[in-house]
């Protein structure tokens, strides 16, 4: 199980790993004593009951920061890929903004050509909705 820690103030965090069958322990002892699973927690790790040299070693460190390095490089990879597609998604809102601008003038001179020879109005209901999802990008109002 993890435990996450985080002070009073400010915004660091730390995360522990706690076997299973230490927590089951933990638990039993919360339990036979009266206190709250959080409170026992607390008191292990303020006064100095967690044993730190178990994994403390050089090579756990070495290959923590290999880890870090492939996922940097993974993720570096993955913006790679997503900074085009963002670009290009951003190009493609404002050509529909354009074609939505566009549109709304064709619906007015429509309606005004309609209104000249005498025709019956259209509705343009749904049109002038979507004009006004694609001018807002995408905020529906």
């Amino acid at each position: 199980m993890k435990i996450t820690v985080k002070p009073r103030r400010g915004w660091r965090r730390v995360t522990f790993r706690v076997p299973d069958e230490t927590l089951e322990g933990i638990e039993e002892l919360c339990e036979r004593y009266g206190f709250r699973l959080e409170e026992a927690i607390r008191i292990i790790l303020l006064h100095g009951y967690v044993d730190d040299e178990v994994d403390a070693d050089e090579e756990a460190f070495e290959k923590l920061e290999k880890e870090v390095d492939a996922l940097e490089k993974e993720l570096y990879g993955l913006e790679g890929k997503w900074s085009p597609l963002k670009f290009r998604s951003y190009y493609i809102a404002l050509d529909n903004q354009n074609l939505g601008i566009q549109l709304s003038g064709m619906i007015a001179e429509n309606k005004m050509l309609r209104k000249v020879l005498g025709k019956e109005e259209r509705d343009f209901s749904k049109v002038e909705e979507l004009i006004h999802y694609y001018m807002a990008f995408g905020d529906k109002d």
